[in-house]
C-alpha cells in the first residue's frame, strides 16, 4: 500500500460526531467532591503512620544509660566494647587475606579478578563511611550488624580471589 493510498484510507474512515455530554461529565468527574475526600483520608493516614514512626523512633533515654534486653536498638558501653574487640579481630584476620590475595589483585589475569578487584575496592570504601558513622554514633546496633555484613562479603571475595585460577 502506497502513502497516498494509505493516506485516502485514512480519510475515508474518519468519522466525527456530536457529543455535548462529554466535557461536562468530564468536567464533573474531575470535580467530584469524592475524590477530594479519597486523597484527603490517605494524606491523613499518612501523617498519622509518620507520626506513629515518629513516636516510636523517639529517645526514651540518654544513650549510655540504655540496657541491652534483647529489644533494644542500642548497645551499652561495655556491649559495644566487647563488639568493638570481636569487630577488631575479625577485620585483622580479613586484613591477612587482604595480603594473601594482593598478588593476584595488584595485576588481574582475567576479567573476573578484576571484578573482584573493584568490588573489594566498593566494599573498602562502604566500610570506611560505616566507621565514620559509627564514629558518631557507635551505640546503634544496626550499624554494627551492617558492618559484620560488609566484612563478611569482603571475607568471602578475598576467598574467591584466593581461589581463582
Amino acid at each position: 500500500m502506497t502513502p497516498e493510498e494509505f493516506d485516502n484510507l485514512a480519510k475515508e474512515l474518519h468519522h466525527e460526531w456530536e457529543s455535548p455530554q462529554l466535557w461536562p461529565a468530564i468536567e464533573t468527574a474531575v470535580r467530584s467532591p469524592r475524590r477530594w475526600r479519597r486523597w484527603a483520608v490517605c494524606a491523613a493516614a499518612g501523617l498519622a503512620a509518620m507520626l506513629a514512626v515518629a513516636l516510636y523512633l523517639e529517645p526514651r533515654a540518654p544513650l549510655g544509660k540504655r540496657v541491652l534486653d534483647g529489644k533494644s536498638p542500642l548497645l551499652t558501653e561495655q556491649a559495644l566494647a566487647e563488639v568493638s574487640a570481636a569487630e577488631k579481630v575479625y577485620q585483622q584476620s580479613i586484613d591477612r587475606l587482604a595480603k594473601l590475595a594482593e598478588p593476584k589483585l595488584q595485576q588481574p589475569a582475567s576479567p573476573l579478578l578484576r571484578s573482584y578487584a573493584e568490588k573489594l575496592t566498593v566494599l573498602d570504601e562502604a566500610i570506611e563511611g560505616l566507621h565514620r558513622e559509627m564514629n558518631r554514633n557507635g551505640f546503634n546496633t544496626h550499624l554494627h550488624r551492617q558492618m559484620a555484613s560488609l566484612y563478611r562479603d569482603k571475607k568471602q571475595t578475598l576467598e574467591e580471589v584466593l581461589h581463582h585460577d
